[in-house]
């Protein structure tokens, strides 16, 4: 093989991995976790989680990263999974009275950004 096809061949390759680099980047969108809780709950209440793409349509089928921290620093760690309207739960069990912060992360995919949001809220049972 001669330099020129070499050359020829180099450039191709160059130019269909610049068409695929601004396909991908062009329809890649933005995502935004929502949280959708009352700041007090109980144990025995739902947290949920909405997925959504910058044109606010729901996003189905993919997994959220949760995690519940305490005021000492220890952690519940959950996954969900989003059902057809872009939304994940867990049920609050087993937690003291107090005051808790939920970080939830969405690590993305090809064609949708990763997300992170957190939401602070409170367990009252009702009793000290």
């Amino acid at each position: 093989m001669d330099i020129k096809n070499i050359v020829i061949i180099a450039v191709a390759i160059v130019l269909i991995l610049g068409g695929i680099f601004v396909y991908i980047s062009a329809n890649t969108h933005d995502t935004k976790i929502s949280f959708i809780s009352n700041s007090t709950i109980q144990n025995g209440d739902n947290i949920t989680v909405q997925l959504k793409d910058v044109y606010k349509k729901e996003i189905s089928g993919q997994m959220i990263d949760l995690k519940i921290l305490d005021d000492s620093g220890w952690a519940h760690k959950y996954n969900v999974t989003t059902d057809e309207s872009g939304q994940g739960s867990i049920q609050v069990l087993g937690f003291d009275n107090g005051n808790y912060t939920i970080h939830a992360n969405y690590n993305g995919t090809l064609f949708l950004r990763e997300s992170h949001q957190n939401f602070a809220f409170s367990i009252d049972d009702g009793y000290s």
